[in-house]
Order: structure tokens, then C-alpha cells, then sequence
């Protein structure tokens, strides 16, 4: 029972340790999921490990939670990304806005125009047109110029 006490008290001490070391680096700590967690300095976001190592720097103004596929979006100077968790950039933050994963695809806006991005990073179909929209049949229609046009959407 004196072991079990010693090595939990052992364990804990270490935890604290650790947990102070990455506090004194950054201004907050998010809590550990799958190995990461977010890291605030200066009211920037970032991705840490467990031991410390920064994965991303503090550098985007926010990163969503990481979806089941392990990919994030992020937000710096107002525009859209994405990232994976090994802080890899999926796509850099050029995107007024990145529309949320169907199946392989997402629908995206820059300038204002409408285009089409897969989980890779890989444009679809460049953001030229005023509205895309994808029908449950999988039909891609997008207007450009005021004339609709159907598209096809295969990701290759």
C-alpha cells in the first residue's frame, strides 16, 4: 500500500511539474486530447504536445476543434484554413470562408465567389462563380454571370 501511495504521489508531482513548465510558456493551456492541446500566448492559438513540443506555434486567432478525420479549421487575420494535428497546413488561410466537410468535399468563398476544395487542400472548382450548390443526387449547379451551369465534381 506504501508503494502504491509513494508512486502515485511520484506520478503527481511529475504531472504538476510538467504542467507548470508549459504554463510559464504560454498564457493558457487547453486540455490534452489524442496526445495535442491548444496553447495561448498573447491572445494567439496554437497546438502543444504533452511534453511540450509546439506543433503549431501561436499564430491563429482561432482553431476549431479537430474533427474525426483530424482535420481543423483555423481563422488568421480574419480569413480560412485548415490544419491536421500534426500541424501540417491543409490549406493556408486564404478562404473568406470554408463551409463544413461533405464526404470529400466543402464549398468554399474567396472574393466573395463561390468554389469547391477537398480534404486535401485540392480546388474542385475555383472560387469563380456566385453561388454553388449540390444537389442529393450529387448534381453540382452553380451560377456565373447569372447563367446556371452544372459542374462536375469528382475528386481526382
Amino acid at each position: 500500500m506504501k508503494r502504491i501511495i509513494a508512486f502515485s504521489l511520484i506520478a503527481l508531482f511529475a504531472i504538476s511539474s510538467f504542467a507548470q513548465q508549459v504554463s510559464k510558456e504560454y498564457d493558457k493551456v487547453g486540455k490534452f486530447n489524442q496526445g495535442v492541446a491548444f496553447a495561448w500566448k498573447n491572445g494567439k492559438v496554437g497546438l502543444i504536445t504533452q511534453d511540450g513540443k509546439e506543433i503549431i506555434a501561436p499564430q491563429y486567432e482561432y482553431i476549431s476543434g479537430f474533427g474525426r478525420d483530424g482535420i481543423a479549421y483555423t481563422t488568421k487575420k480574419g480569413l480560412k484554413g485548415l490544419i491536421n494535428m500534426t500541424g501540417k497546413v491543409i490549406v493556408d488561410n486564404i478562404y473568406g470562408d470554408i463551409g463544413a466537410f461533405r464526404g470529400f468535399w466543402a464549398i468554399t468563398r474567396k472574393n466573395g465567389l463561390a468554389g469547391m476544395i477537398n480534404k486535401h487542400g485540392k480546388v474542385l472548382i475555383p472560387n469563380e462563380y456566385e453561388i454553388i450548390k449540390v444537389d442529393k443526387g450529387g448534381v453540382v449547379r452553380a451560377i456565373k454571370s447569372g447563367k446556371e451551369v452544372i459542374l462536375n465534381l469528382k475528386d481526382e
